[in-house]
């Protein structure tokens, strides 16, 4: 949904008159930290698949650590409005996931609206809603299918809009000096 979202971003900025070699001039502090919160996450996924690990503790402490690198990253550009919403999704989707043990809650309707199988929840990254899941409202509720298949959260919406934003204020940026710190 992200690559999509880039996508649409790009394309946007393109209709509202932006440039795509603005983007050359956008400063961001601390990049490498979303770089290194992401290839935890796919480490993580890829050994739980390979049952070299098993969710519970390692999911949870890689998602503490995850999450912790995309809060620092988000102080060190706190004063870009884009960032800022980015992070309004990253929180609403880490209430979700500590809330519920370290597994983000997934509707088990919505899943299968989709087509997608149970798999997801055996590798104990998610669990369906049930009766004692904590903000079900916050967890993947919401099915999206356009060119993939996936069930996304409201802040997973929230950091997708946070970033067509910001590449759309970058595309358009007229000086040289686009920064996401002031």
């Amino acid at each position: 949904m992200f690559i999509q979202a880039i996508i649409l971003a790009l394309v946007l900025g393109y209709i509202f008159k932006g440039r795509l070699k603005n983007l050359q001039y956008v400063e961001v502090k601390g990049l490498y930290l979303i770089a290194i919160a992401f290839l935890i996450e796919f480490a993580i996924v890829m050994l739980i698949r390979k049952g070299v690990i098993r969710a519970e503790n390692a999911t949870f402490i890689a998602d503490l650590i995850m999450y912790t690198l995309l809060f620092v990253f988000t102080l060190l550009n706190r004063k870009n409005p884009y960032i800022l919403i980015m992070a309004l999704g990253f929180i609403l989707n880490a209430v979700a996931i500590f809330s519920n043990g370290g597994a983000m809650p997934v509707s088990s309707e919505a899943y299968k609206s989709v087509g997608l199988t149970n798999d997801v929840v055996r590798e104990g990254l998610y669990s369906f809603i049930n009766e004692n899941t904590r903000f079900a409202f916050l967890g993947d509720i919401i099915p999206y299918k356009f060119i993939s298949s996936v069930v996304v959260s409201i802040g997973d919406l929230i950091i997708a809009l946070g970033l067509i934003g910001f590449v759309i204020s970058a595309m358009r940026s007229r000086d040289k000096s686009h920064k996401a710190h002031a």
